[in-house]
């Protein structure tokens, strides 16, 4: 059965192996989509991500797989690109909300030392992975400041779909909440590229060397 039929049939149908068959194919896709977001944000992935999951799927299943059936007869072949989206948006207004309620929140300081084994490597909250972290969320922060007004959401959602989901500008493209042709992501993804890179580098210190005694800082003459 290919994906443009296993979501016909759940949305004309009460089979329930064609629900449990949706699931087992997308749930990864869906689990992995939650897991990237929750690192960018800076959120423990396994604290959130079955809720998150779970609410993904009720907004693909909404009104019978209304949506998601529409754009299954039109784009066979960006179905999972389409369910991959509907996850990413999912988290990240999670992860708004949250950060919009801890802004407002005054959270009395703890000392974090003997609450957790240090860890290491790239483990979770090992130092590569933190180091990771650390990355992803400057670039996201970049994201948000690089692209303002109504098309910043968009924007940040293309990006993260090319990097990160691995997804084609032409299946970007077709997605319903995107509103591009292929050619206008592929300019997307160049000008959102060049300010991160801009960005990254400006976050880079400054050098720091000195001239050793008794140079002027200029360089020495060439012998010839």
């Amino acid at each position: 059965m290919s994906a443009e039929q296993l979501v016909r049939a759940c949305a004309e149908s009460h089979d329930n192996a064609a629900w449990d068959e949706f699931v087992s194919r997308f749930h990864r896709a869906i689990s992995i989509s939650v897991i990237r977001i929750a690192y960018q944000w800076g959120y423990p992935p396994q604290q959130v991500v079955d809720d998150l999951v779970q609410e993904t799927y009720l907004k693909l299943f909404a009104n019978r797989c209304r949506l998601l059936h529409e754009f299954a007869v039109q784009h066979p072949e960006a179905i999972l690109g389409y369910v991959k989206t509907i996850a990413v948006n999912v988290a990240h207004d999670c992860f708004k909300a949250r950060q919009t309620q801890k802004r407002g929140a005054g959270d009395a300081g703890q000392s974090l030392e003997g609450i957790e084994p240090k860890a290491h490597g790239d483990s979770l909250g090992g130092p590569d992975a933190i180091e990771r972290e650390v990355l992803l969320k400057q670039i996201n922060g970049c994201l948000e400041s690089c692209s303002e007004g109504p098309d910043q959401e968009r924007d940040r959602m293309i990006f993260w779909l090319y990097y990160q989901q691995g997804m084609s500008a032409k299946s970007i493209s077709v997605l319903p909440t995107v509103g591009l042709t292929a050619k206008g992501v592929e300019s997307a993804i160049f000008r959102l590229t060049r300010l991160v890179r801009e960005h990254v580098l400006d976050l880079l210190p400054e050098p720091t060397t000195k001239p050793a005694q008794g140079e002027k800082g200029c360089r020495p003459s060439e012998s010839y």
